[in-house]
């Protein structure tokens, strides 16, 4: 079919493509294709006898912020599972674009990338690229192992964290990511990300958390002030798993010379809600020297030997607008005591949701607080069965109408 064409608000494409005698499509080539005005790109594509496809796409500039934002997509469990086993036999794909357009005015040059793809499953995937400034970024796909991890690299984990759109306070830091596609459990995606030497600039949670701290006050509210614009970290450490809607940070650090952190907690997507809490160490390089002396540093600094004064505190509510809590009583408790006022719960995970549809219409429904009259042939609602717990998410029973 010559000059085929597909027009709409933000995509433009004009080539030919292929058919073959059972009506099914085994090749294309469009010579202009655009995405989002910004994005222009030449892509060439073929089916081959395998049943796989072969497609190559180059050209100066791609706007790559919504692909950016996939990557912190959070599955919704069993519905994700259902469409992964929709099978098919492949792609393989190779680019190559001088500009990729990140968040924060941030851009990928002279960007490469193989990936291939078997039953909608990402078999093989290397990209490289540089970030503004010259420092490179590669990301590879390791699956030498049995299970396929996703390794990412750079120099600079400011500029990466801008790139992505996903935290733009952080400066400079070497930026090591490990993911597990393959996940645990109800998690979809497991992973840890390591940052070491880097800066965190004006940030309002943190100077919320520091400036409340030393005030002693228990709780903070309303207009956020930044009370100091620069904190130094020596090095960071955050396990996190993702899956079923749920973002969850597992047993992570900050440590830096002048101040550090515990933090662990979930944040979770579907009800747009945030709950992270932890321990904030002031004066860490002093405060928590005698954390590595065998059994006496775990009583005075805590069981991680972060610290013997810290401040546990707590990042709770909406996520456009959470509310910071500080216990100041935490202060004068040895660290082996610390735990017990901390305000989120041991080892957060993801939980498995299923919405679960009424088995009767509304109208059929009876309120359980509201007895039947006599004669009216209306009956209890049943009680639930024992043998079938409901849903729990977080230590909280839940229910859907």
């Amino acid at each position: 079919l010559q000059n085929f064409k597909v027009a709409g608000d933000d995509i433009a494409v004009e080539g030919w493509i292929g058919i073959s005698a059972d009506g099914r499509m085994r090749e294309f080539f469009f010579p202009a294709f655009a995405l989002n005005v910004v994005s222009r790109l030449e892509v060439q594509g073929t089916l081959g006898t395998d049943e796989i496809w072969s497609i190559k796409a180059h050209g100066p500039t791609f706007d790559g912020r919504d692909v950016f934002k996939s990557l912190f997509s959070v599955g919704d469990g069993a519905a994700a599972k259902a469409r992964s086993a929709k099978a098919s036999k492949g792609t393989n794909l190779n680019v190559e674009i001088g500009n990729v357009i990140g968040g924060n005015e941030i851009s990928l040059r002279n960007f490469k990338m193989k990936l291939a793809t078997r039953a909608e499953k990402l078999s093989a995937f290397d990209a490289r690229g540089t970030l503004d400034g010259g420092t490179p970024l590669a990301a590879v796909l390791d699956a030498t192992s049995g299970t396929r991890r996703l390794l990412v690299d750079s120099t600079d984990a400011g500029q990466v964290m801008k790139l992505i759109d996903f935290y733009p306070n952080l400066q400079n830091g070497r930026l090591r990511l490990e993911v597990n596609l393959d996940g645990k459990g109800p998690a979809e995606k497991t992973g840890i990300l390591w940052v070491e030497q880097f800066k965190i600039l004006g940030d309002p949670i943190v100077s919320e958390v520091v400036g409340s701290a030393d005030d002693g006050r228990p709780a903070i509210g309303g207009k956020r002030k930044v009370t100091r614009e620069v904190f130094e970290f020596d090095r960071m450490r955050a396990p996190f798993s993702v899956g079923y809607g749920q973002f969850v940070l597992e047993e992570s650090y900050l440590k830096g010379p002048i101040l550090g952190a515990n933090l662990r907690g979930k944040v979770d997507f579907k009800t747009r809600r945030v709950n992270l809490g932890g321990t904030y160490i002031p004066l860490q390089g002093l405060n928590g020297a005698l954390g590595g002396i065998p059994l006496l540093g775990q009583i005075i600094s805590g069981a991680h030997g972060e610290g013997i004064f810290g401040i546990t505190f707590a990042v709770q509510g909406s996520m456009s607008d959470p509310q910071v809590l500080v216990n100041p009583l935490s202060l004068v408790a040895p660290g082996i005591f610390r735990e017990v006022f901390q305000m989120t719960g041991q080892n957060p995970s993801v939980q498995v949701r299923e919405d679960k549809a009424p088995t009767k219409p509304v109208n059929e429904r009876v309120r359980a607080s509201t007895p039947p009259s006599a004669g009216s042939g209306v009956q209890r609602a049943p009680k639930p069965s024992a043998a079938k717990p409901p849903d729990v998410v977080d230590g909280w029973s839940s229910t859907t109408n």
